[in-house]
């Protein structure tokens, strides 16, 4: 079965598969970052992300882009974008329980990294515009965006045509405003900083090797989060696995955690050793 966007490379168990020519080719054809791959093809332990998934959307990508350049935020760097990518899809998340990209994250030396979003951008860095595919992602990107390069500089993103606000709700462009209100001046490095002080980053480079990368599962935007924020993880979590997490003070929400707890599930639907050890702690 080939991996897709939201597929784990990684046995039934949770364990990384063996490296081999195969698994180098098929990382390559599906496009997975070069700054990503090493760590596949060396065996680490990449499970894939926790409970909790979504789709990524190349279009909400390319017209995000698009809008902070409409905006008038400078300096579009392939680093600078993916750090206020990772602001906007934090504050997205823990306001109304879903990501605008729903990309998957790894922390990296440079902070959170979504990944489906490096890859598409270093794409259209390293690409020339007629060498595209007419229907590929970045044919797509290559009719909205531009790479500018310099010398003595990063190549950096422009937009040839408006974002399309058709592409977001209204609550993901009000979070992609706020995000160029706050952080839009703000330069690559310092972003990079702030990243670094962010739960998110410090709890999943505890277990990052020296120059590696570590998985970043949504649950962890949510750690430091307020009870409000932290509605949306227990119903996410129940949505995903049947996982119910008690919240004080939500007496609408521990009924139902509690009607769950006591669910009698069908004999075909298994919980792995972990789910139900919590399971039986909430009891």
């Amino acid at each position: 079965m080939c991996p897709t966007r939201s597929a784990n490379l990684v046995s039934s168990g949770g364990q990384a598969k063996a490296p081999c020519k195969t698994a180098d080719f098929l990382l390559r054809a599906f496009r997975i970052p070069a700054e990503l791959r090493e760590g596949f093809i060396a065996g680490e332990d990449i499970s894939i992300m926790g409970d909790i998934r979504f789709e990524f959307s190349v279009e909400k990508l390319i017209n995000a882009i698009a809008l902070f350049f409409d905006r008038g935020v400078s300096d579009l760097t392939k680093l600078k974008i993916a750090k206020l990518l990772y602001f906007a899809d934090k504050k997205h998340l823990l306001s109304y329980g879903s990501p605008i990209l729903g990309d998957v994250y790894w922390c990296m030396n440079l902070g959170p990294v979504p990944s489906f979003a490096l890859n598409e951008m270093s794409e259209a860095i390293d690409r020339s515009e007629g060498s595209a595919e007419e229907d590929s992602d970045y044919s797509v990107m290559s009719r909205v965006l531009r790479v500018r390069k310099r010398f003595f500089s990063y190549p950096h993103f422009e937009a040839k045509q408006p974002h399309d606000p058709s592409i977001f709700s209204q609550t993901e462009l009000a979070v992609l405003d706020s995000i160029v209100a706050e952080y839009g001046r703000k330069s690559a490095l310092d972003l990079v900083n702030l990243t670094h002080k962010e739960p998110t980053w410090f709890i999943a480079n505890k277990d990052r090797r020296p120059g590696g990368r570590a998985p970043i599962p949504y649950e962890l935007f949510f750690e430091g989060a307020p009870e409000s924020s932290r509605r949306h993880l227990a119903r996410l979590k129940a949505d995903f696995s049947g996982e119910a997490i008690p919240l004080a003070g939500d007496r609408e929400y521990s009924e139902f955690a509690a009607s769950l707890i006591g669910s009698q599930f069908d004999s075909d639907f298994d919980l792995d050793s972990d789910q139900l050890r919590k399971r039986e702690i909430l009891r």
